[in-house]
């Protein structure tokens, strides 16, 4: 027998108009306070119509058409950071940091979503540096896009380790590339044959004129100075390139960067992707490249050959390994060092200029073919008299 059949029909149309009100009247103050249960509003009903259990259930599918007044509150708007700052995403691998963290003063740590920011200064330039949850350059960029919507970004920079493209001797492992030009070279159409197509598409490309990014011929430079400076006070165990004589960094100003998913060990398919892409490595970061563009921040790259294939073709990845009894520092924790070293150097020299100036990023080749022909001659980058 239904609860509303213990009454007359008249009281209890009456029962129901006054409940209907009371709804009403919860409802509106519900959604002004954002409070209360379901449950809890339902109880507050039984009360005060001392209706039994099965009763109150009358009044549930009345709550629930209206909007979702007793969801969860929302949360209040993330603060926006305005004071301009230099940007830095970090490669959550080699797992240590220290070479940019210890020069960081006045740290303080917000954590928007998935993605924890720290912000303080370097040598008085305003920075924020994120190392990104997991690996990937798909989440870096996420973490570079997050960086850009709750700061106010003046550059973003990335410092990285890579794996060699280019054969031995022309390339070694310590090298630095500098990212004059970013590629995307996991985005191709592989012909039945196997060939390789750049782009997925024929005609006119999907990504438009962000397939390729390059570097500000300005910023370049003053890239090119701080990684100088850094190569030519550093000195490379030996044990990087046995069988080599090699115990500086060389420097390929006009690197080009290639970017994907892909790590690889298989020579022929490392051919087939330069003779489309010409990537110099394999692990640039194109995809943060594009954020940055599309925010109209310089992105700023440099990588350390921390492997090659090519060099070392017995071993599993092209990675060297410390001879017995030498320091337990692995080749990427060195390599990785020598790219953030690099990036403090250019914070600390231009981070003035970054914050104050402005600099557009070139969608079409501000450089020479014979630039990239001849990568690792500066060709006018450090000046007649050297870098500042």
């Amino acid at each position: 027998m239904s609860c509303l059949a213990r009454k007359p029909r008249r009281a209890a149309v009456s029962s129901l108009a006054r409940l209907a009100a009371v709804t009403r009247n919860r409802y509106h103050r519900a959604r002004t306070a954002a409070s209360g249960s379901l449950r809890g509003v339902v109880r507050a009903f039984n009360r005060h119509h001392a209706l039994s259990v099965s009763c109150a259930l009358v009044v549930v599918p009345v709550l629930l058409a209206g909007p979702a007044a007793y969801a969860a509150p929302a949360r209040a708007p993330i603060a926006y950071d305005p004071t301009p700052r230099i940007g830095i995403v970090i490669p959550i691998g080699p797992p240590h940091y220290g070479a940019i963290t210890r020069h960081v003063a006045a740290p303080s740590t917000r954590r928007y979503g998935p993605f924890t920011f720290h912000a303080g200064t370097i040598d008085k330039i305003p920075v924020v540096y994120c190392i990104q949850p997991f690996g990937g350059e798909f989440t870096r960029s996420l973490s570079a896009q997050a960086m850009a919507i709750h700061f106010h970004l003046k550059a973003i920079l990335y410092p990285g380790t890579s794996g060699a493209h280019v054969a031995p001797p022309r390339m070694l492992i310590g090298d630095v590339v500098l990212g004059a030009k970013q590629v995307n070279f996991g985005n191709f159409f592989m012909t039945r044959s196997g060939r390789l197509v750049p782009d997925e598409f024929h005609g006119v490309s999907s990504m438009g004129k962000y397939m390729d990014i390059y570097l500000n011929p300005r910023l370049l430079r003053d890239l090119a100075c701080s990684a100088h400076h850094v190569a030519s006070t550093t000195t490379l165990p030996a044990w990087l390139n046995k069988g080599y004589r090699q115990t500086a960094p060389r420097i390929y100003f006009y690197g080009i960067q290639g970017t994907s998913s892909m790590w690889l060990a298989d020579k022929a398919f490392i051919a087939k992707t330069d003779s489309v892409f010409h990537e110099v490595d394999e692990d640039g970061d194109w995809f943060s490249a594009v954020v940055s563009a599309l925010y109209h921040i310089p992105f700023i790259e440099v990588s350390t050959i921390s492997d090659s294939i090519l060099e070392l073709p017995h071993t599993r990845a092209g990675v060297p390994y410390p001879p017995a009894g030498a320091p337990g520092v692995s080749a990427s924790a060195i390599t990785q060092n020598i790219s953030d070293a690099i990036m403090v150097s250019f914070i600390k020299r231009y981070g003035h200029d970054l914050l104050t100036k402005s600099y557009a990023t070139p969608f079409s080749d501000p450089y020479t073919h014979a630039r990239y022909e001849h990568p690792t001659a500066p060709h006018g980058l450090l000046g007649k008299t050297g870098c500042d």
